[in-house]
């Protein structure tokens, strides 16, 4: 086995004076990394990250069904 020596590069934020090292968000979409600092999201984009925003949740609003309940009734008390 050879002695090899392997640089790993964080990525880091653009939004701060001094930027800040990436944390990466599991909790959203994959690849997502935000800035420890501004919490500003960062998409990956090649070799590098962009900024980004949350995508959009859902699709167009649908209409809400409503049911009446009648909580005079002793099954509800």
């Amino acid at each position: 086995m050879m002695n090899e020596t392997l640089t790993l590069i964080t990525p880091t934020c653009i939004c701060c004076a001094q930027p800040a090292p990436l944390l990466p968000r599991d909790d959203l979409a994959p690849g997502l990394a935000a800035c420890q600092h501004s919490g500003q999201l960062y998409r990956p984009n090649g070799a590098t990250y962009v900024p980004t925003t949350l995508p959009e949740i859902g699709g167009p609003p649908r209409a809400v069904t409503s049911q009446t309940i009648d909580l005079s009734q002793a099954g509800y008390a």
